[in-house]
This record gives C-alpha cells, structure tokens and sequence, in this order.
C-alpha cells in the first residue's frame, strides 16, 4: 500500500463542476475539470490507474 498526500490548489465550482489543481506533495500541480477527474488523477498518483496524459 501507498501513501499518497495531496492538496486542492486554488479549488472553485463553477456550473456545479469543481475545478483547480491538484498537486502531489513533492510534484507539479495538475489542472483537473470535474469529480471524476480527480478521482482518476488520485489513482495514477497512488500506482493505481493509467497516466491521464
């Protein structure tokens, strides 16, 4: 199992859909667009899904 810490950067909800940054302790800021977003970027940041990029 891995430990994983991020934060919200800059969060907002714009249309009923949050929005912002997610960054990675230690990493870059990645801009993400909805929930399922941020559940995919939480994923590929715990080696558990495949790079969004």
């Amino acid at each position: 199992m891995r430990t994983v810490i991020v934060r919200l950067v800059e969060p907002e909800q714009s249309g009923g859909q949050l929005r912002g940054l997610l960054e990675e302790v230690g990493g870059e800021p990645v801009p993400f667009s909805g929930a399922e977003a941020v559940v995919d970027l939480l994923m590929v940041a715990a080696g558990l899904g495949r790079d969004p990029a």
